[in-house]
């Protein structure tokens, strides 16, 4: 019952392994994933919107800057990323995609790729594409992919017209496009890139465009980081922008300079604009790299006013980026050219260029592999004007021309607010420098030998051909010995050519000619040293071997393929070789158009007629040849032991046509008018190709021109110009500009021309303007009680709260008003008034009188102003006055800022203090006004009193201010001041401090000694100290004296040395030392980052022992290799086992000591089981002793190493031999027979067989 159980165990084992074998391969296969356009569902979306470097606001009105749009996708812990998953970012109609791009978008490490943004102009999306899963896989939480990419308006979008724009991911704004310069706030600031020196921006505020009334204005300018202030800040004030008018210059004293990044502006002294605007101009220099993405630099104003405040964000759009903002300081220059090689690819450093300066002083700098040549940067200690020379080192490189033209520089230094601005300006804004390179000639002979079997070989018997791509270049007959020599070849350039080398078939009667072509290619090198080298492949030992014999005649049918309208390729076209219905052979061509048919042989006289067709293809835009071509092949016995076979009409041509089909491409452009509006077939624009007038086209009403499409029937480029012809419209003002279009037609290669136009759909923009008109408005003045003298009274003129006009009165009481410009239709309500006076007795008239002006358009392009109300009458009446006087002082501090009201002065009459007064910021000075009710001379004196403000030497001087009273005669009492507003003169100047800087060496190895390790402390590349530690591991450079106020950056490096087994430590460490003044008389200097530590190690090399014994076997027995095996061992531990050699060495492997300290080995041998050799059972001890030897070095003795180890050998007493037991085999190791990638099965089957194990063993438990 037992067995039978096992034996159904058995089978049902065999049957379960059979299942597991069957599935097992499915252990190994990968589920297949396939990549696809992620669901919405699958992923949130959300987009930040800028416009340049600003949010987007809801209402607003933009003009023709880029849309900046950032879309980040969030998915799912739980979700699966496959590489090839996509989104598309569909674009809003209102903008478009500028250009088709390409780029790797990274994880938020800025380093790893995670997958690619694709922008398609056509159709208007952006597609985000994963590309690496693997990234995703390892993440758990916070997939995310962030884009960027930019867009514009687009071109559907009208001016000043609002359109709701629904931006997906982000929300539905409302925006207007507009004119920039329509500047709604009146407060904008823009920048442009120096053309001088592209590390300057030129930037430029407009304040108050519209003159309108404020109060309490500041601008307060926050330069960013990556920018200093580089000039002076200047300015002027208008009353209408783009008027020629007289402009007042902004005052310095109203410019408050705070650091090198901040400053404020008060216009006019205390923030009043009425009726007037201000334009502010200065430049900064760029210190840091820019954004190579937006290649904007930025730079922000804010003006507060008591009405209103304005953020005003402006940027300057670069075109040169290259090398900007590289770390250059602002008083240093980095020199930099470009390098050309005409002939040969620009390599890295191969050429080396001088920069000369003033004083004769060369540095050297070399090209990179772009050709960017940089010298290190040049810091400015002095202002002025520097002029240097850059010019190229001619080392005589052969084959290079070089460039001999010498680059003038010119730097300028200037102190700018306390700073020193550097800028370099070229003579030759190109900046480059052109070399070429040209390498002589090569030249190479071919050569071969013929071999006739069969009879002697005579000169010029046999003829031969070197051809490359089938022409023959050369044909040469043998010499009397064989040997055939072509004429010498000779190459101009680096490039590759075959050639072949065959015989001319003969008629020699029974020679049988070799066929064989030999080819031969030849690659030209330049070897960099000026010369072509021509090595030649596959030209060794060529021969060819004629055999003289009768022999069966052979025919070689040919046949030329021609291609017109594009190259032939090989094996592009098949043809048939028919003998009646039967095809012989068939053929394809060659590249070089021949089609050789298989040699047919003769072995009997006979006619032969056979005919060439090619057959037809299904290639696009080829019309094939259809003919039949018949050649005839007779076959004669020459009566010389061959059969000739004479072929007739070989080698027909078959002649197919390639052609491309035509193509057409649409120009276009788009008219704008502004000022009115735009009429259909209004202008008319030409289109030309070089000189001639290719078409011509009116607008339509909505702007359009199009062009009557032009047809192309061959490939090629086609550059146009569109231009509108001018016309004479009134009032209307002509676009003058030629506007390039190109149109490039390609070759699709699949039979189609293809035209791809760029530039297309210029816009052409004229303006409509009726010619300005003028009106002049007057009045009349009365005075009563004297006679009227010319220019007394002054009158202004309003519009609103606007002053328009001042004017005086003539000595006949006529004023007349500057004449009004105007430059549009409307109506226009002025107001008349008398300025208030102070002359002595007169009474003003203070009436207000109304004048309106209708300015009207006649339609003729010119406007008509009519005036109402003109000329009144302004009455007034004299009466006598009294008289005051001011007097004033000006303050002026030297070394720093001036603070209001910080010293004091006294106005004395004799020895009475008549008044006392502090200084404003400004300086001034002002006692309170004195007044005088009699004639009479007065003599004052002005003091400063002295104070006690640290660091400052007051002014002791002490002035005279005379006031002289007298009657004019006419009522009014007149003060005449002399000697006023004098100057007082104090100085300000901090005490200079002292600043330690220091290090710490650390050395981990072994103790550190004093003066061992050498420091550097450097302040950009000059050398301003160096330090040797001390024990203790300090490093103190000498004292550092500052008598200025800046900023300092040091570094501090060590000196690498050549100390055995020491690392030094390679790092450099910065210090920064701020030096301020606190105000208080005395600078204070604040160091960062000072003592960092420089650590370095000391390790000694290692050493190695070799352990060796010698073994002596005794009696009558050759040592024999490997006999014997013996056992190296520390402690218990066996490190090693090895055997003898024939001549009784015993080596064991050389150890490795990496550290010092002792160690003790014995060397034993390992007994064997040879009863006739009594065995050495001795242990014999092997010391080690490694130490340092403090030059980076370990060291070992060895006591004890290779004993001798003694075995003797007793020959044995002959006995009868004994058979050992039946069938016993030596036992031996299984061979490894590999499986290893069967991991899964092994498990699968252990499992198995423990499950029927199991079930064994309960069988025989239930049994």
């Amino acid at each position: 019952m037992v067995k039978k159980r096992t034996s159904k165990l058995f089978h049902g084992l065999m049957a379960l392994l059979l299942v597991v074998s069957v599935f097992l391969p499915a252990l190994k296969v990968s589920n297949v994933v396939k990549a696809e356009e992620l669901p919405a569902s699958s992923y949130t979306m959300k987009t930040v919107s800028k416009i340049n470097n600003n949010k987007l606001v809801d209402g607003a009105k933009y003009g023709e800057g880029k849309f900046y749009l950032q879309p980040t996708y969030s998915f799912p812990n739980d979700v699966t990323l496959k590489d090839g998953d996509y989104m598309v970012y569909h674009v809003p109609n209102e903008f478009k995609i500028e250009k088709d791009s390409t780029t790797e978008l990274k994880a938020p490490d800025g380093q790893t790729t995670i997958a690619e943004l694709t922008t398609s102009k056509a159709d208007n999306t952006a597609t985000v594409k994963v590309t690496n899963a693997a990234y995703f896989a390892n993440l758990s939480e916070n997939k995310e992919i962030t884009a960027l990419f930019t867009v514009v308006w687009a071109d559907s979008v009208k001016l000043n017209t609002p359109y709701q724009i629904n931006i997906p991911g982000d929300q539905v704004y409302t925006l207007t496009r507009i004119v920039p310069d329509d500047d709604p706030t009146g407060f904008t600031k823009w920048g442009v890139q120096d053309s001088d020196d592209p590390n300057y921006v030129n930037w430029r505020i407009r304040v108050n465009r519209y003159a309108k009334s404020y109060t309490g204005v500041k601008l307060e300018d926050t330069i960013p980081e990556g920018q200093v202030l580089a000039s002076e800040i200047t300015g002027y004030y208008f009353t209408e922008w783009n008027k020629a008018e007289a402009r007042p210059r902004l005052e310095a004293a109203h410019v408050n300079v705070v650091d090198g990044n901040h400053f404020t502006i008060t216009p006019n002294g205390d923030g009043t604009m009425d009726g007037q605007g201000l334009y502010i101009l200065y430049k900064t220099r760029l210190t840091a790299p820019v954004d190579n993405a937006t290649k904007k630099a930025f730079n922000d104003v804010k003006a507060t006013t008591d009405q209103e405040t304005f953020d005003v964000h402006g940027f300057a759009a670069l075109t040169t980026t290259e090398g900007i903002g590289s770390g250059a300081k602002s008083d240093e220059v980095e020199f930099q050219v470009k390098k050309k090689l005409e002939g040969k690819t620009l390599e890295a450093d191969a050429f080396t260029f001088q920069l000369i300066a003033p004083d004769g002083s060369v540095t050297e700098a070399k090209n990179d592999a772009e050709g960017n040549v940089k010298f290190p940067a040049v810091k400015f200690s002095n202002e002025g004007t520097f002029k240097y020379q850059i010019k190229e080192v001619n080392d005589n490189k052969p084959g290079y021309t070089y460039d001999d033209s010498v680059l003038e520089a010119e730097v300028t230094v200037a102190n700018v607010y306390g700073q020193k601005i550097a800028s370099v300006k070229y003579k030759d804004s190109k900046k480059e420098f052109t070399n070429s390179y040209a390498a002589k000639e090569a030249k190479l002979q071919l050569e071969a030998k013929k071999v006739l079997n069969g009879k002697a070989i005579e000169a010029g018997q046999f003829e031969f051909e070197l051809k490359e791509n089938g022409t023959v270049l050369h044909t040469v007959s043998n010499d009397a010995n064989g040997k055939i020599q072509f004429p010498e070849l000779t190459f101009t350039k680096e490039e590759t050519r075959t050639f072949t080398i065959s015989e001319k078939a003969g008629d020699v009667a029974g020679v049988e000619y070799d066929p064989n072509a030999y080819e031969v290619t030849v690659v030209v090198k330049d070897n960099g040293q000026g010369q072509l080298v021509a090595t030649a492949t596959g030209a060794d030992n060529l021969t060819f071997t004629n055999v003289y014999k009768a022999k069966p005649a052979k025919a070689t049918i040919t046949a030329t393929k021609v291609l017109n309208g594009k190259a032939l390729e090989a094996d592009k076209y098949e043809f048939e070789l028919k003998e009646g219905n039967k095809v012989v052979a068939t053929a394809k061509n060659a590249a070089d158009g021949t089609v050789t048919f298989p040699v047919i042989s003769y072995d009997a006289a006979g006619p032969h007629t056979y005919t060439i067709t090619e057959k037809a293809g299904s290639e696009k835009g080829v019309t094939y040849d259809t003919a039949k071509h018949e050649v005839t092949v007779n076959v004669t016995d020459n009566g010389q032991g061959e059969l000739v076979a004479d072929v007739k009409d070989n080698n027909p041509t078959f002649t197919n046509t390639y052609k491309a089909a035509t193509t057409t491409a649409t120009i276009t452009a788009t008219k704008v008018l502004n000022g009115k509006a735009l009429e259909a077939d209004k202008y008319e624009f030409e289109l030309k190709e070089g000189d001639k007038v290719v078409a011509t086209a009116k607008n339509a009403a909505d702007g359009t021109v199009t062009f009557p499409a032009i047809s192309y029937d061959a490939a090629g480029p086609h550059t146009y110009t569109i231009t509108e012809k001018a016309g004479s419209e009134a009032g209307v003002t002509y676009d003058t500009a030629t506007h390039e279009v190109t149109v490039a037609v390609v070759d699709n290669g699949a039979g189609e021309l293809v035209a791809t136009v760029t530039d297309n759909n210029p816009t052409f923009t004229n303006t409509y303007k009726a010619a300005t008109t003028t009106a002049t408005i007057t009045a009349t003045k009365v005075l009563n009680g004297k006679a009227l003298e010319a220019d007394k009274y002054e009158f202004e003129l309003k519009e609103g709260d606007k002053v328009v006009a001042t004017a005086k009165n003539a000595a006949d009481g006529t004023v007349t008003f500057p004449a009004i410009s105007y430059d549009a239709a409307g109506s226009h309500t002025y107001t008349i008034t008398e300025k208030a006076g102070s002359e002595a007795g007169v009474t003003y008239d203070t009436a207000t009188h109304e004048v309106t002006v209708n300015v009207t358009d006649n339609g003729q392009g010119k406007l008509v102003a009519t005036a109402t109300n003109n000329n009144p009458t302004f009455t007034n009446t004299y009466k006598a006055a009294t008289t005051t006087a001011t007097i004033t002082a000006t303050k002026v501090l030297n070394g720093k800022a001036l603070e209001a009201g910080k010293y004091e002065f006294e106005l004395k009459e004799g020895d009475k203090v008549v008044a006392t007064a502090k200084n404003a910021a400004d300086g001034t000075v002002t006692f309170k006004e004195i007044e005088f009710n009699e004639a009479g001379d007065h003599t004052y004196t002005i003091t400063e009193k002295a104070g006690s403000e640290a660091g400052v030497t007051y002014d002791t001087a002490k002035h005279e201010v005379k006031v002289n009273v007298k009657d004019d005669g006419a009522g009014q009492l007149v003060a005449t001041v002399t000697g006023n507003n004098p100057t007082f003169t104090n100085t300000y100047k901090a005490a200079s401090t002292t600043v330690n800087i220091t290090a710490k060496k650390v050395l981990e190895g072994k103790a550190l000694e004093a003066g061992k390790y050498e420091f550097e402390l450097k302040e950009g590349d000059k050398v301003i100290g160096t330090a040797k530690n001390a024990a203790d591991g300090t490093v103190a450079f000498e004292g550092i004296e500052y008598k200025e106020a800046g900023e300092h950056t040091y570094t501090i490096s060590e000196k690498a040395g050549n100390e055995a087994g020491v690392t030094y430590d390679k790092s450099t460490h910065n210090v920064t030392v701020k030096v301020t003044d606190n105000g208080q008389g005395q600078l204070v200097a604040t160091v960062t980052d000072n003592n960092p530590t420089f650590t370095n190690t000391y390790v000694a090399s290692s050493t190695k022992v070799t352990f060796t014994a010698k073994k002596v076997l005794k009696g009558d027995k050759e040592l024999v290799k490997g006999q014997f095996k013996f056992e190296l061992k520390e402690g218990d531990k066996v490190v090693e086992t090895a055997t003898n050699a024939a001549d009784g060495t015993v080596t064991f492997t050389a150890i490795e000591y990496k550290e010092a300290g002792e160690h003790t080995y014995t060397i034993t041998e390992v007994k064997g089981n040879d009863e006739n050799i009594k065995y050495d059972e001795n242990s014999y001890e092997v010391t080690v002793k490694v130490t340092d030897n403090g030059a980076g070095q370990l060291v070992t003795e060895v006591t004890g190493n290779n004993p001798t180890i003694t075995n003797t050998y007793t020959e044995p007493k002959k006995e009868e031999p004994k058979e050992g037991p039946k069938g016993e085999q030596p036992k031996g190791d299984l061979p490894n027979t590999g499986g290893a990638d069967f991991t899964a099965f092994s498990t699968i089957l252990g499992l198995v067989l423990a499950a029927l194990a199991g079930l064994v063993y309960r069988a025989k438990k239930v049994d």
